[in-house]
């Protein structure tokens, strides 16, 4: 009787292993949707308040008929100004064109001063 038992239980053995095989495969695969999802929601968020940005440098250039001339504004990890050294996102606002009728700006947003996140091309006419 005993010798019976030996088989059924090292069989119990291997379908364990390949059961939880196939688990450990099925969860690694998971994670990696988790984690791309997570980059993607990331990036997301870094493209949505680049155009806050944008658009908040926008209306001051217009407001002040391009008189705030070319700005560079520094952000940290959480999109709060702070000083070159400790900058992770910096927007730029390039005058492009100036005639007596109309000046063209660049707004550029980039991340780690070397990847731009977003543009935004502003004109107006003084």
């Amino acid at each position: 009787m005993n010798n019976k038992s030996k088989p059924h239980s090292s069989l119990f053995l291997i379908e364990l292993m390949v059961s939880l095989i196939f688990f450990a495969l099925a969860a690694g695969i998971c994670i990696q949707f988790f984690v791309h999802s997570y980059l993607l929601s990331v990036e997301a968020g870094n493209l949505n308040n680049a155009v806050i940005i944008s658009q908040s440098l926008a209306e001051e250039f217009r407001a002040t008929n391009g008189d705030i001339g070319e700005v560079t504004v520094y952000y940290d990890q959480h999109w709060e100004p702070t000083v070159q050294g400790l900058a992770i996102f910096t927007s730029t606002v390039q005058i492009v064109e100036e005639t007596p009728d109309l000046i063209t700006a660049n707004i550029i947003v980039y991340e780690d001063s070397s990847h731009p996140i977003y543009t935004l091309e502003v004109i107006i006419c003084p």
